[in-house]
């Protein structure tokens, strides 16, 4: 008889110890993925990376050496798209747009030296005060420059041990370098100055008088029909979307400086009307310009105030009041209009501080603005367009 037990069918498994049988793998556990990744839909030429790298090591090496013209032209462009509407409405009431850019170019720089010989004497009071202000920083901040000092004087007695143990070696001879004198620096910066701000006014009028009409001509130049109606839409665009946005936050600074000027009057911060134009000036460099100013009503305070609670009091107002603006009143009204990515605002203003100093951060914003637009006018730059904003 033959066995019909179900394991009379099974074969023989061969007897292993405990030690060295296998392991039976898991019935649930996935198979691990070993199939390559797909390749990119298109290659990438070698050439074409080099060459788009050296064209922007060259634009690089031009926008920072040539600052010094680039930045009046950079100015004189963004002023004149805020400006622009004005002219244009001056048209409208019959002023042709000749007198109109002028009439403009004279309010601007005429309410510029107003405001400067309005604040011009509260500024040098704080510029003669500055010796006597060390001073009661120092006695205020005793503690710190007490720390401060005991620190030195143990770098300088760890360089003397290293002195005294260091191999005799010949004298160093100390090399004095002569350069020009603080009143000589000073005279060739006022000079400069003067200079850039009468090229800043002849670009402005011309670009106000002038631009519409040169725009129109280059635009003609084209011989394709639909690109000349793409870039006269392009260049509308622009103009109406910057316009609005540069008048959106010149009003928004202006709000918040009158604020932050009457918040010092209140708390009894002496010149209170400088530290609101400063703020409504420092405000066109989102981040920094706020940091800047918080910094500064903290050391006014100082200064002022003797107990730390009212010290704290007019930085930590400012403060408020910033956060109101930057996280509630413009995104409102700006974000309507344009929205950039806060990632490129910041990496916007390191860059334009870096090639071009103050007047290249205040300028920052506007610029990426405007790159903005013109990426998204583009089909092969619009993925760049989105990194800067929606």
């Amino acid at each position: 008889m033959t066995d019909r037990s179900p394991l009379a069918s099974l074969p023989p498994t061969p007897a292993t110890t405990p030690a060295t049988a296998p392991e039976a793998p898991l019935q649930d556990t996935p198979e691990p993925v070993t199939e390559p990744l797909p390749p990119p839909g298109h290659r990438r030429d070698p050439l074409a990376i080099a060459a788009v790298g050296l064209f922007v090591i060259a634009v690089l090496f031009t926008l920072y050496f040539g600052r010094e013209v680039l930045l009046p032209i950079m100015l004189a462009l963004i002023l004149s798209f805020l400006l622009r509407p004005l002219v244009r409405a001056l048209y409208r009431l019959g002023i042709p747009e000749g007198l109109g850019a002028a009439v403009m170019v004279l309010m601007v720089f005429g309410g510029v030296l107003l405001t400067i010989y309005t604040l011009s004497a509260p500024a040098a009071e704080w510029v003669n005060r500055m010796p006597r202000v060390l001073h009661e920083l120092e006695f205020k901040l005793g503690d710190i420059r007490a720390g401060i000092d005991r620190a030195r004087e143990a770098s300088r007695q760890i360089e003397e041990i290293a002195k005294d143990t260091g191999n005799n070696a010949a004298p160093v001879r100390e090399v004095v370098v002569r350069g020009p004198s603080l009143m000589e620096q000073a005279i060739s910066q006022v000079e400069a100055v003067i200079v850039n701000v009468v090229i800043l006014q002849v670009l402005l009028y011309f670009f106000l008088a002038r631009g519409r009409h040169s725009l129109e001509a280059l635009i003609g130049t084209m011989r394709n029909v639909d690109d000349r109606v793409h870039y006269a839409m392009v260049a509308a665009t622009l103009q109406q979307n910057i316009a609005a946005y540069l008048l959106t936050i010149t009003l928004i600074n202006a709000v918040l400086g009158l604020a932050a000027g009457l918040v010092m009057w209140m708390w009894g911060l002496p010149n209170p009307a400088l530290w609101g134009v400063l703020v409504a000036l420092a405000n066109y460099i989102p981040f920094i310009g706020p940091a800047v100013m918080t910094g500064v009503f903290f050391l006014v305070s100082v200064l002022t105030f003797d107990g730390i609670g009212t010290i704290i009091l007019p930085p930590l107002s400012f403060i408020a009041l910033t956060t109101l603006e930057g996280n509630f009143l413009t995104p409102m009204i700006v974000g309507r209009r344009l929205s950039l990515n806060p990632i490129a605002v910041f990496v916007s203003i390191l860059f334009w501080g870096w090639l071009w100093g103050i007047p290249g951060a205040l300028l920052a914003v506007p610029i990426l603005a405007i790159l903005k637009i013109l990426f998204d006018a583009h089909e092969p730059l619009k993925p760049v367009g989105a990194l800067l904003g929606d």
